[in-house]
């Protein structure tokens, strides 16, 4: 077992080292090219060859596809692969719950009723509760962890790799192999089950129902010329205040319905809904729109907005708030027109206050701020030019 688990850090460790090293050039060439056959067909040769590596190493396939999406994921590239791999995701998801349907065994279920049910509660009661404590020790209010851990309650798949690979290794009989199976086979059925329970209680207890904060297409077919705000939080608040006061046009988007709900109060047009969706999107008019400000709140979820605007509606231009300067030159790469630091004035402004109270004069102030604002400036040019973008700081 010692040797075992070597070979398998040693062949995982290979695999993580080698695709951060050579996955961004290759990726970045095809890229290039401007051809999509050729793009996604090196994303299948990814998953197939990682596949083939780990099960070589004595690994299953399915871990070494789950390193493959892993690393993958890290890349620029990210969201065109998970958009090329859409139609097979679809194809082979079908093709895997069909197996588990195949896999359930009605007379199995009959003759072991009461301990196929024992031990499908303890999995749903066990798994939620765990899951809604979990949530609650991260901050998530008590119907949404409830809600998420109904959602998670049922088995996964990697219990059938996990259950499959113990027989093969004689740690488990083939009759509570098949027992177990069916119990997660039952349990992932129940997942709709499981959502809409999860839905009734949001309905019943939450203060706002989300379904009530989503955009409709007729709601907002009039708008033309519009700004789009993706964030209403504390940047995007103002960005809205500042356009009411000119009386521009806007909408804005935001995944937390507290926000949703302090926008509804004010009447301002706020809706619940994905940044990063092209539905959502369409349905607030970005076809239309003539910009978007993207504030949102994970340097993640700018860079997916940014590339959802930038592939489905090239018509918008993008102004995005970035985390630091890194986060910024990807943004510009995804599509963003300008790109704007968080914490470069707020900065300078909190230094020409402390210099102030230094008792410094204010034309020396103001100079310092200057010259440190240019020379901050010159060296994102510098950056931008060296890794072959244009930010627009400033």
């Amino acid at each position: 077992m010692g040797m075992a688990a070597v070979k398998a850090i040693a062949a995982i460790t290979a695999i993580i080292a080698g695709g951060r090293l050579f996955l961004r050039p290759i990726y970045r060439q095809i890229a290039e090219n401007r051809n999509a056959e050729i793009f996604s067909a090196n994303t299948l040769l990814v998953i197939f060859g990682t596949s083939l590596l780990t099960a070589r190493a004595g690994l299953s396939m399915a871990l070494g596809a789950f390193l493959a999406g892993l690393l993958l994921a890290e890349t620029e590239f990210s969201l065109q692969v998970e958009s090329d791999i859409a139609p097979y995701r679809g194809l082979l998801l079908g093709l895997f719950f069909m197996t588990v349907g195949m896999s359930i065994d009605p007379k199995l279920f009959l003759s072991n009723f009461p301990a196929v049910s024992l031990i499908l509660g303890l999995l749903i009661i066990g798994k939620t509760l765990l899951v809604t404590f979990i949530g609650r020790v991260f901050g998530v209010s008590t119907i949404a962890a409830v809600r998420v851990g109904l959602l998670l309650a049922p088995g996964g798949e990697f219990a059938f790799v996990a259950f499959g690979e113990a027989v093969n290794q004689g740690l488990l009989s083939p009759q509570l192999s098949s027992l177990l199976f069916l119990v997660v086979g039952l349990s992932m059925a129940m997942t709709p089950y499981l959502a809409a329970g999860g839905q009734f209680l949001a309905s019943k207890f939450e203060q706002h129902d989300v379904r009530s904060l989503l955009p409709v297409e007729s709601e907002t077919d009039d708008l033309q010329g519009h700004i789009i705000i993706l964030g209403f939080g504390r940047v995007g608040q103002i960005i809205a205040q500042l356009l009411s006061e000119r009386l521009i046009p806007f909408v804005a988007l935001d995944v937390r319905s507290d926000r949703v709900a302090v926008g509804r109060a004010l009447d301002l047009p706020v809706y619940f809904g994905d940044a990063g969706s092209r539905e959502v999107l369409h349905k607030v008019g970005a076809e239309r729109a003539c910009a978007a400000a993207i504030t949102l709140d994970t340097p993640g979820a700018n860079y997916r907005a940014v590339w959802a605007l930038s592939k489905y509606f090239p018509n918008v231009k993008t102004f995005v708030r970035a985390h630091d300067v890194d986060h910024g030159v990807n943004l510009e790469k995804a599509g963003a027109s300008a790109v704007v630091p968080e914490t470069l004035e707020p900065s300078l402004q909190l230094a020409a206050a402390v210099l102030a109270q230094a008792k410094l004069p204010m034309s020396e102030i103001a100079t310092t701020i200057n010259e440190f604002r240019n020379r901050h400036l010159s060296e994102l040019t510098e950056l931008c030019s060296t890794s072959g973008s244009s930010l627009g700081y400033g």
